[in-house]
């Protein structure tokens, strides 16, 4: 999505206020979002662009829903993600020393507009929890059925005793006898 900057390049608005989604498999590095996670619908994007003497700062809010499984027990799990955006945008690579400032945080206007779309994908990459769970207390699965542990496995677990122990687990057993 390329947003128009032509009024503030020209002088004539000071900002411009946008809204726009992005949808996530029109855009060339949509790849880099994880396997495991399923965008359902665009990626939400509201903020406002302002002209600085020089170069432009673009703040946004992003917003996206997500799917995926919950790392314990597979489970679906439904969430959303929201977080802010921001870049300074130059005209040119000299803008870039004048305000001092890493090339790789700046967005560079061409052609009256200024595309972020992989900035984006790129930013809600890193957003994106690492860990997702159904339930705070997801109790996962078992390691002998594959069950879920909320009460459906009937399996009985038996202590696995340290082989280092297992002399200390035969003399109980046999005071036990005595």
């Amino acid at each position: 999505m390329k947003l128009d900057i032509s009024a503030l390049l020209n002088k004539r608005e000071s900002y411009r206020d946008f809204t726009f989604s992005v949808d996530p498999d029109k855009v060339e590095d949509s790849a880099l979002l994880p396997e495991d996670i399923t965008l359902k619908g665009e990626i939400c994007v509201k903020g406002r662009v302002s002209d600085c003497d020089g170069y432009f700062m673009l703040k946004a809010t992003v917003h996206a829903d997500y799917e995926t499984r919950c790392d314990r027990c597979l489970a679906p799990v439904s969430d959303t993600v929201e977080f802010p955006f921001s870049r300074i945008a130059v005209s040119s690579s000299a803008d870039i020393e004048k305000i001092g400032v890493d090339e790789e945080d700046v967005l560079f206007v061409r052609d009256g507009g200024v595309d972020f779309d992989r900035e984006l994908i790129e930013e809600l990459c890193l957003e994106l929890p690492v860990y997702h769970l159904c339930e705070e207390d997801c109790p996962g699965l078992c390691d002998v059925c594959g069950q879920r542990l909320d009460g459906s496995c009937k399996c009985k677990k038996e202590k696995e005793i340290d082989p280092r122990l297992e002399s200390f687990q035969k003399l109980l057993e046999k005071m036990k006898k005595e």
